[in-house]
C-alpha cells in the first residue's frame, strides 16, 4: 500500500492514494486549524470529550460533516503497555481495510523516523500527560474526502523518555492509562470552497513548522 504521511501538529495524518494536491492541502489545513483551535481554548488537563467536541465543531465550521455511525458517544478507557498497542486496539472501530492499513503503515513509518518520532513526542506530551491524534484518510466517490480521527489522552504511571515507542519492554506495573475518542468526518470540495481563504488567513497564526512530512 502506498500512502503519504504528514505530521500535522500533534496529529499523524496518512493519505491513501487518490487525492489531488488541492484536496490534500484542504485536509491538512482544516485539520491543523481544528487542532490548533481546540488546543488554544482548552487546558491540557481538560476532559478528552470536551477537546474532541471543540475539535469537531471547528471542522464542521469549515464544511466537514460528521459520520455519526463512527462517532463515539463517550471516550473508551483502557490500560496498555505502549501507545502503539493502544492505537492498534483502536482499529477495532475501523471497518475499512484501507483505513486500517493506512494507520498501521503510518505507525511503522514513524518508528523508522527517529527525528519525526522525537518531534511527535515533544509536541504531544507534557510530563506524564499526553494527547495524540491518528488520522487515516481516503477518497470516497459519494462522500468526497473521508478521514477517521482517533484522539487519545494518555497518562503514564512512570517517567518514560518516550511514551509512544519506549525502546524496551515495559514492566507490567508501568502502565499507560488511555482514553480514546473517535469519529469519522467527510468533506466535499464544493462545501469547503467558501471557507478556503478564511482557513488560509487563519493559518498564518500557525506557521509552516506545524507540518512535517515523514520519510517514506
Amino acid at each position: 500500500m502506498s500512502s503519504n504521511i504528514v505530521m500535522v501538529g500533534g496529529s499523524l495524518l496518512s493519505f491513501v492514494d487518490g487525492f489531488s494536491f488541492q484536496e490534500r492541502q484542504d485536509i491538512m489545513n482544516s485539520l491543523a486549524l481544528a487542532q490548533y483551535s481546540a488546543d488554544k481554548h482548552l487546558e491540557s488537563d481538560a476532559l478528552l470529550v470536551d477537546w474532541f467536541d471543540l475539535f469537531s465543531e471547528s471542522l464542521m465550521a469549515v464544511g466537514w460533516e460528521v459520520d455519526e455511525d463512527m462517532r463515539s458517544e463517550w471516550p473508551d478507557t483502557g490500560v496498555f503497555y505502549s501507545l502503539e498497542e493502544a492505537v492498534l486496539d483502536g482499529l477495532k472501530y475501523v471497518n475499512q481495510a484501507s483505513l486500517r492499513a493506512a494507520l498501521q503503515h503510518s505507525i511503522e513509518m514513524l518508528k523508522l523516523d527517529k527525528v519525526s518520532q522525537d518531534i511527535f513526542e515533544s509536541r504531544n506530551r507534557n510530563g506524564a500527560l499526553a494527547h495524540y491524534q491518528f488520522v487515516p484518510c481516503e477518497h470516497r466517490k459519494d462522500l468526497g474526502s473521508y478521514m477517521f480521527v482517533s484522539g487519545m489522552k494518555v497518562k503514564s504511571r512512570v517517567n518514560l523518555d518516550n511514551i509512544f515507542i519506549n525502546g524496551k519492554k515495559i514492566k507490567t506495573d508501568d502502565a499507560l492509562d488511555v482514553q480514546t475518542a473517535c469519529s469519522g468526518f467527510y468533506l466535499k470540495t464544493e462545501n469547503y470552497n467558501p471557507y478556503r481563504d478564511v482557513v488560509l488567513q487563519k493559518m498564518s497564526e500557525i506557521g509552516d513548522d506545524f507540518f512535517k512530512n515523514l520519510k517514506q
